[in-house]
């Protein structure tokens, strides 16, 4: 095994010792094995980049999701109300005199006919 001379700063040195202290081996025996593990190092970082790719994919999925259920809930409240206007067109339609129900049967209920119409009848 060949010998290199490293220099470093007493903090990292320090920082190297105790931790090679921890894994009970000695500092060189812990560089090397840092040095040994630099590819293992790159191709953890990958998949850690891919996983965070994957997970702001999935979150887009979700706040896609939750704007479709919103629409789902308000869906109720949307269909009432497009029934209130087909009621309140037929209620117009049967209190127009035969001449405008004629003339409605080629132009449709005018708007303004059916927004003048009350809930009441």
């Amino acid at each position: 095994m060949d010998q290199i001379t490293l220099r470093l700063d007493e903090s990292l040195k320090d920082a190297l010792d105790e931790e090679a202290e921890k894994k009970g081996i000695s500092r060189s025996e812990y560089i090397r094995y840092i040095l040994e593990s630099r590819g293992e190092v790159e191709h953890l970082r990958d998949r850690l980049e891919a996983r965070e790719e994957r997970i702001e994919e999935l979150e887009s999925q979700l706040r896609k999701r939750s704007n479709i259920e919103e629409k789902i809930e308000d869906l109720p409240a949307k269909i009432q109300s497009d029934l209130s206007w087909s009621e309140k067109r037929t209620r117009a339609y049967n209190n127009a005199s035969v001449s405008e129900r004629l003339l409605w049967r080629i132009t449709g209920v005018p708007e303004e006919r059916i927004e003048g119409v009350d809930d009441e009848g």
